[in-house]
């Protein structure tokens, strides 16, 4: 089940011309994601340009415990509702506090969309190429986090996905 939150401050006035781009922005916790967002806003962003910032909130796969044995002891714990509420009132906060301001302060025409799902590396990678995909984004911008070789061959990385 996916959650979607969007903020929007596209008022009444807002017209979607041919000139209008879509530059998304796919963001998280983290000063990389910050420092993107002011790339964008000095080296991509045009007068007119929307800017859509993405976030997405991975709900883990549920767990497995045990498993040894006869299936009859393998027990699978679900995420819990209650904290998936906690983290998306974080995000939103976080949102505001760390990406909204800095759009906002320049007037530009900005879209929040905050999707919570069951994730791996690669639907988070397919989820941010559909959404640009959707917006015919003019450019999905991201920040790259630096792992280790050893790590990224695990984790996965989701820039190199799109």
């Amino acid at each position: 089940e996916k959650f979607y939150f969007i903020q929007s401050n596209r008022g009444s006035n807002f017209h979607n011309f041919n000139m209008t781009r879509n530059i998304l922005v796919a963001v998280d916790d983290s000063d990389p994601a910050e420092a993107v967002l002011d790339w964008v806003l000095e080296n991509i962003y045009r007068e007119g340009d929307e800017i859509h910032l993405l976030h997405i909130i991975p709900i883990p796969m549920p767990e497995v415990v045990g498993g040894f044995g006869a299936m009859d002891s393998i027990v699978t714990i679900d995420p819990d509702p209650q904290k998936d509420l906690k983290h998306i009132a974080d995000a939103k906060e976080m949102m505001k506090k760390r990406f909204v301001t800095k759009v906002a302060s320049r007037s530009i025409p900005y879209q929040v969309e905050i999707v919570h799902f069951m994730t791996d590396a690669d639907s988070i990678g397919e989820a941010i190429c559909k959404r640009a995909d959707t917006l015919k984004a003019s450019a999905v911008c991201m920040a790259k986090h630096n792992r280790r070789a050893l790590s990224e061959f695990f984790l996965g990385s989701t820039t190199k996905y799109c």
